[in-house]
């Protein structure tokens, strides 16, 4: 793994962010078929606006039971401005120094946010599934960018994602007429084997089991931090 804090990972402005989103994009993999995961990791971030701490949490799970395997947290104060399109940098650290805690390595990494979904192809997931190189799935609750028919109204139906006539995922619904994820590949993943593997994560509520707990688990950090 890329160390979260090596200068060039991280820039300091809009300008040098967006120039190594788009040299950094050049280095996705989707085209790599999934073999059957072990271990799945959901991660998420947690913050309040008016301050710039951050709180990380990730979650290993055992696949395809999903039982709980390890959990680990990080907390840091960011520098880098909130500004839409370029959260990755801004998030990517905290998460990063999380996942640096892990005694297991996970085989798929599921991100709270977007993969190739995103207007220069390089949402959260995408970008840490590149400095982790491992497979990376987003699964966002809104969309950035994209246009799209909404799926039926039954759990498991989804339809395509697009953007300037690009396929860049798609919209799952994970519950009966409840608002759908959008789901993205990340890096060394293809959009069927993400959505296969988001279905299988799904144990009744919008969001799939990984990224659910790691909600729930990084705002009780913020609420009552433990690290």
């Amino acid at each position: 793994m890329i160390p979260p804090g090596a200068p060039k990972l991280w820039p300091k402005n809009y300008k040098q962010a967006v120039e190594l989103q788009h040299e950094l994009s050049r280095s996705i993999i989707l085209d790599t078929p999934l073999a059957e995961p072990r271990l799945i990791a959901g991660a998420d971030i947690s913050y309040s606006k008016s301050s710039d701490k951050h709180y990380a949490g990730v979650i290993v799970f055992g696949y395809p039971k999903l039982e709980i395997i390890e959990r680990q947290a990080a907390v840091l104060t960011v520098s880098f401005p909130y500004i839409p399109g370029l959260l990755s940098f801004r998030e990517g650290p905290t998460l990063l120094e999380a996942i640096a805690k892990l005694q297991h390595k996970p085989d798929v990494y599921i991100f709270d946010g977007q993969g190739i979904a995103h207007p220069r192809r390089l949402g959260l997931a995408s970008h840490l599934g590149i400095l982790l190189d491992t497979p990376s799935i987003g699964c966002a609750k809104k969309k950035l960018c994209g246009e799209y028919t909404p799926p039926p109204d039954e759990a498991g139906e989804y339809s395509k994602l697009t953007h300037t006539g690009e396929l860049i995922g798609a919209v799952l619904r994970t519950r009966n007429k409840v608002k759908p994820v959008f789901i993205s590949p990340g890096h060394r993943i293809g959009l069927a084997d993400s959505i296969k593997l988001i279905k299988n994560c799904c144990r009744g509520y919008r969001l799939p089991e990984p990224t659910r707990l790691a909600h729930l688990y990084v705002n009780q950090l913020r609420r009552q931090p433990v690290v």
